[in-house]
């Protein structure tokens, strides 16, 4: 149940109870005081009654008003008088006319009543009055009115409202007490579940934030129930697996970083120890014919080269990853691009005996908005991994270009090597490098792949691997078609 609907009904608990007690309450002291639970029905409009018939006292004390009114001789007719006493009995109540001081007619003994304890005349009340006459409370209704030759009279409806009065003063202190304690218990009940309910989650959600705080994200947090705060604290605990999954990533990548920064800082030392012997050898004669010095001179020059395309692809990487590398883009036909790339890099291939061979479904046009320069940056390096690491003496690297509904996909494949399927993860990951770059045949920074993906992505495209060892791999580069 959510907190809202819980408050709400809490609220209306809170609310409803309190009124049922009043109304318990009200009807207890309007009894007290009405004595005689059928008079209630007086208390309310006319319209909550249309459809009650009168009781049969209020039937017969009607009849007797309007008897008054018009032949009140009946009155003291025994025959007419006795006539009620059946009425009388079945409402328990007395009749009594009262003229002067004396009672003319009573219907039934009133030994603790005389004529004078009754209300006097002039009175005049149709409604119950509550009325202690010695030791016994009575409801007493009185109708004034005159007798002809015999003067003025009283009629009074009589009952004995003792038991009802006892037992109402006995039991509204005790039942006061008790709705009292309902009261507060209810209420008390619902404000502790409902602020248990609310503190709880709070507090466990305090507690993890403290230890987040802490460094410790390890400390996973309960989530019961179906309410706000288990949809925060369920926000809370991805928050918290995400910072977590964050911090391992980060502590990889540091420890990448070192490892980078240890094999190109042996990367860069070695190129430069060999420049620093060959120019001390020549220094010291140790060149002492024009083909040893040109040999040196061109060694030093190669590690030049390769000192120069190391830094490039650092500064490169670096730039990429800072989001400060500028694109320009344009709508190119890849099967026209990669036709002429693959020209240009034909004596490439031929000095390392590789076959090269492009193939293209039977679209016409693979249109796709890329950065010249940089695509063209993308496939030299995975080009170049597969001459670096081709190992068999008639190497085949496969260009297979696919239209596919809204993207270009090129396929680059070569018999090579392969990865290890556990490294397949990481090949495209920051400052990843595999150990087998590490020998001085490949060298390389370990960077192509990463810089690959880095303008991939530039381009919204994708870019995956797929190898296996002994048999080869194949990278797939998607791109977005466009329209002229």
């Amino acid at each position: 149940m959510s907190i809202r609907k819980r408050l709400n009904l809490s609220f209306m608990a809170m609310v409803v109870i309190p009124i049922i007690l009043f109304l318990i309450a009200g009807f207890l002291i309007l009894t007290l005081f009405i004595g005689d639970l059928g008079e209630l029905n007086k208390l309310l409009p006319e319209s909550h009654n249309y459809k009650q018939t009168a009781s049969q006292e209020s039937e017969l004390f009607v009849s007797l008003k309007e008897k008054s009114f018009q032949a009140p001789l009946e009155l003291l007719d025994e025959n007419y008088l006795l006539s009620l006493q059946a009425d009388l009995e079945r409402i328990n109540a007395v009749l009594a006319i009262r003229h002067g001081s004396n009672f003319i007619y009573t219907s039934k003994d009133l030994a603790d009543i005389t004529a004078m304890d009754l209300p006097e005349f002039g009175y005049h009340s149709s409604d119950n009055n509550i009325e202690k006459i010695g030791d016994k409370t009575y409801a007493i209704k009185q109708q004034d009115f005159f007798i002809p030759n015999v003067g003025n009279a009283s009629l009074f409806f009589i009952k004995d409202a003792s038991i009802l009065t006892k037992l109402t003063q006995t039991i509204y202190p005790v039942l006061f007490v008790t709705l009292l304690l309902i009261l507060v218990i209810t209420n008390g009940t619902l404000t502790y579940y409902v602020s248990r309910s609310i503190i709880n989650p709070i507090d466990s959600l305090k507690n993890a934030a403290r230890k987040i705080k802490s460094g410790d994200l390890n400390h996973a947090i309960e989530i019961k129930g179906k309410d706000e705060l288990t949809e925060l604290a369920q926000t809370f605990e991805d928050m918290r697996k995400q910072l977590k999954e964050s911090a391992a990533l980060q502590a990889q990548y540091e420890e990448n970083r070192k490892e980078l920064i240890a094999h190109i800082s042996h990367d860069l030392k070695t190129p430069i120890t060999s420049i620093k012997g060959y120019i001390e050898g020549i220094q010291d004669g140790v060149a002492t014919s024009p083909e040893r010095l040109q040999r040196y001179l061109q060694t030093i020059y190669q590690k030049s080269n390769d000192l120069d395309h190391l830094i490039d692809e650092l500064f490169l990487y670096s730039k990429l990853d800072l989001k400060k590398v500028p694109f320009t883009f344009e709508i190119v036909d890849l099967k026209d691009y990669l036709t002429d790339y693959l020209e240009e890099l034909n004596f490439d291939f031929e000095k390392t005996q590789t076959k090269v061979r492009f193939t293209h479904d039977g679209s016409s046009e693979f249109l796709v908005q890329v950065d010249r320069d940089k695509i063209k940056r993308v496939l030299s390096n995975i080009i170049e991994n597969s001459l670096k690491y081709m190992d068999k003496a008639d190497g085949n690297i496969d260009i297979n270009l696919r239209s596919i509904k809204d993207c270009v996909k090129i396929e680059i494949t070569d018999n090579g090597p392969g990865i290890a399927s556990d490294a397949l993860p990481y090949v495209f990951h920051q400052f990843y490098r595999a150990e087998q770059s590490r020998n001085k045949q490949t060298g390389g920074s370990g960077l192509g792949l990463s810089i690959a993906r880095m303008i991939v992505e530039e381009h919204n495209g994708e870019i995956e691997i797929e190898s296996q060892l002994n048999k080869g791999t194949k990278i797939i580069i998607s791109l977005r078609k466009v329209s002229r």
